[in-house]
């Protein structure tokens, strides 16, 4: 992100882990999650921050369902317990950010927080905390159509530690999908050039959930960068994609026939396709989101 902005034409220094020099930046700008970065967690926390600077989070991982999505908080899974015990920094559950977050808002901090969904953002104002909505953007990273014959009905892309998708997943091999799924983040084959040849092959790009309703849109910029058409469980807001245009929702119970549906139907899966790519590469570019992001910031940004 750091190399994605400088290109973009801002003045950005990346740092480590903190501690961080107020003497020779007055503006921080956090990508992701604060908990990745403990020293400079600790200083914020303890410290604060000079009365002449900055700080700003960009808080991309998953918070808990607004009230408005009929959701409650689902329990941990033991993986999720097992990071929350160690204080592992890897840790990004729905309940380890909010409280972080909410700790950070009672000191005054940050000066700007922005997440990437618009249900997040109404869960943290249903919690007294304000936050921007920012949209995570299309970089060339994530991958490009390159016309490839597409072998690989269809795939599924993630962590399979959580239950509800392990059972989901499970479920529709037994009703004949046929179904690849690569969940080994470790594998290289599951990043950069590689990754997008993956997905280049594939027809159908599913998105099963973690946890019910919950949206972070990075699985829907991945397949329909790729030329996938993206079929996804409900989610709770989509926004900015708009089901049956950029993808198609099903439940859990629909996902076979829907998947039959539009593998039975190439035309039909091409057009929804072709109009999530345009969308996705020409009008949710990571340069908007950045510029969005500065724009709140209003002043050159160290990461």
């Amino acid at each position: 992100m750091a190399e994605f902005l400088r290109r973009s034409g801002y003045q950005v220094r990346e740092i480590a882990d903190g501690p961080w020099d107020w003497k020779q930046e007055n503006v921080l700008l956090v990508l992701g999650n604060l908990n990745w970065f403990p020293k400079l967690k600790k200083q914020l926390l303890k410290h604060g921050r000079p009365a002449d600077s900055l700080v700003a989070i960009w808080h991309y991982e998953p918070l808990p369902p607004p009230r408005s999505s009929g959701q409650r908080w689902p329990a941990p899974t033991p993986r999720e317990v097992a990071t929350i015990i160690l204080r592992d920094r890897r840790a990004t559950d729905i309940r380890t950010n909010y409280f972080l977050l909410r700790r950070l808002a009672r000191q005054g901090l940050p000066d700007i927080l922005a997440v990437s969904t618009r249900a997040r953002a109404e869960f943290l104002a249903e919690h007294g905390i304000r936050a921007h909505y920012v949209p995570l953007g299309y970089m060339p990273v994530f991958g490009r159509d390159l016309g490839s014959a597409r072998d690989v009905d269809v795939l599924f892309l993630g962590d399979c530690w959580f239950p509800r998708r392990r059972r989901i997943l499970a479920r529709l091999h037994k009703r004949g999908v046929n179904l690849t799924v690569r969940g080994d983040f470790k594998d290289p084959a599951l990043w950069g050039e590689r990754r997008t040849e993956l997905l280049n092959r594939t027809k159908i790009f599913l998105n099963i959930l973690k946890l019910p309703t919950e949206f972070s849109g990075l699985r829907f910029i991945l397949g329909m960068a790729n030329g996938a058409l993206v079929i996804s469980e409900p989610v709770s807001d989509s926004f900015p994609f708009v089901a049956g245009r950029h993808f198609i929702s099903a439940t859990a119970e629909d996902l076979p026939g829907a998947i039959r549906y539009y593998l039975e139907n190439e035309s039909e899966r091409r057009r929804i396709a072709d109009e999530a790519y345009e969308f996705v590469t020409q009008q949710l570019s990571m340069e908007r989101s950045v510029a969005q992001l500065v724009e709140l910031i209003g002043a050159p940004v160290a990461v």
